[in-house]
């Protein structure tokens, strides 16, 4: 299977980098918020040439800040109908545990095709002494060398949140987000201005006067050095670290993303 159609179903690569967010220890002034939510996948637009008549879907993530550090399970089930009517299932899981400096992560994903595992990746990627790589536990295969300057997910989407926070309406970084072989991307955040939620569905009414910046973050190959960004992830994302209103655009489609479900989790006590 060719890294572009791979693409699709590492959507969620997107999601690593911008669902981070959870409540930080003292040595991170950010105070943000653990839990769980649940969004509905539903097709938005879709081009002539695709070969797609439906998609369907839907995220669970959840996340749990540690004392030492932040882990984030997320889940993405995917089901797909062509023109001929035949039906393809993804089932996508990504595990992270990222340590609060955002210097050590460890990943595990899979991808399930129709029941069939098509991925698999486990390790650890870390930066210490200057530089950056990762050492895979399964499949076995060579360290990766990434760049110096590349940032975890955690790291990045408080860099988002700190840029927001202060005005800024740019920030690019090369980021490794746990999806094997293909995890490493240059992406683009463009952070819109800062608005509060008025008519919160019921879901969210608990987020009702709450501030949010609209937010889109583009993802673009290193190795290829394309122009336009391979996918395109958008959401309104809240002070607290909360994401609703996704919006997840692909060469050939794009899904909007409802949540249906949310709830806030207890933080591991720290001394």
């Amino acid at each position: 299977m060719t890294r572009k159609t791979n693409q699709f179903f590492f959507l969620l690569a997107g999601l690593a980098s911008l669902f981070a967010w959870t409540t930080t220890v003292a040595a991170v002034p950010l105070q943000l918020v653990s839990h769980q939510a649940v969004y509905d996948l539903k097709l938005e637009e879709l081009s002539a040439n695709s070969g797609i008549e439906a998609v369907r879907g839907r995220i669970v993530l959840r996340l749990e800040q540690q004392c030492e550090g932040m882990i984030m399970n997320q889940r993405m089930v995917l089901e797909m109908v062509n023109i001929e009517g035949g039906a393809i299932v993804s089932d996508y899981n990504l595990s992270t545990w990222e340590d609060n400096e955002g210097n050590i992560m460890r990943f595990d994903m899979s991808n399930r095709l129709n029941g069939q595992q098509i991925d698999k990746y486990s390790g650890v990627a870390q930066r210490q002494k200057g530089k950056a790589s990762v050492t895979f536990s399964e499949p076995e295969q060579e360290d990766m060398e990434l760049p110096a300057t590349v940032v975890f997910p955690a790291e990045h989407t408080r860099s988002i949140i700190e840029a927001a926070l202060s005005g800024q309406n740019l920030l690019s970084a090369k980021v490794f987000d746990g999806n094997g072989a293909e995890g490493l991307s240059d992406t683009l955040a463009v952070i819109g201005k800062r608005k509060s939620l008025s008519d919160p569905s019921e879901v969210l009414e608990d987020l009702k006067g709450q501030t949010y910046w609209p937010l889109q973050l583009s993802f673009f190959d290193l190795r290829e050095q394309m122009n336009e960004p391979d996918y395109e992830v958008g959401m309104k994302m809240f002070e607290n670290g909360i994401a609703t209103d996704l919006r997840l655009k692909y060469q050939d489609f794009s899904l909007s993303g409802e949540m249906s479900n949310f709830s806030f989790l207890e933080p591991e006590k720290c001394l």
